[in-house]
């Protein structure tokens, strides 16, 4: 199978990140808590993809994002993809659960289902406590 580039987008509130519950009926990871994103179009680069998940997602206007990491992730359906990590650090709207079960706010890191968002939170925590 092909690797496909996906967006993450992750949005804090002071300690806490922003996670979903997606839905039962979801063809890739159905139940699971984890980080908003999704697949990256043709012909669209990454920025112009998160900000269109979040938008999506989220009913939120990204005004502006830092580049995190990139991950590889192979998702319960065997796809293979090239994750591209964002910090989103301004935005415009409130979120709202447009497309997931539901949204809320969370600070442990083991509440998400991924090892790979675990990583990706503790690889941004250290960013950020070395950035103070």
């Amino acid at each position: 199978m092909n690797e496909v580039d996906v967006v993450v987008g992750i949005v804090l509130n002071g300690t806490k990140f922003l996670v979903e519950r997606r839905r039962l009926d979801e063809k890739l990871d159905p139940g699971i808590v984890c980080l908003f994103g999704g697949h990256v179009k043709i012909n669209e680069n990454k920025e112009e993809a998160l900000k269109r998940e979040m938008f999506e997602e989220l009913g939120i206007k990204v005004k502006g994002l830092k580049f995190i990491c990139k991950n590889f992730y192979i998702a319960s359906n065997g796809e293979r993809q090239n994750a591209y990590c964002f910090l989103v650090t301004d935005y415009e709207g409130k979120p709202v659960c447009k497309e997931a079960q539901e949204i809320f706010w969370e600070d442990n890191i083991e509440n998400l289902s991924l090892e790979v968002d675990r990583k990706t939170i503790m690889k941004l925590r250290k960013l950020m406590g070395a950035a103070e």
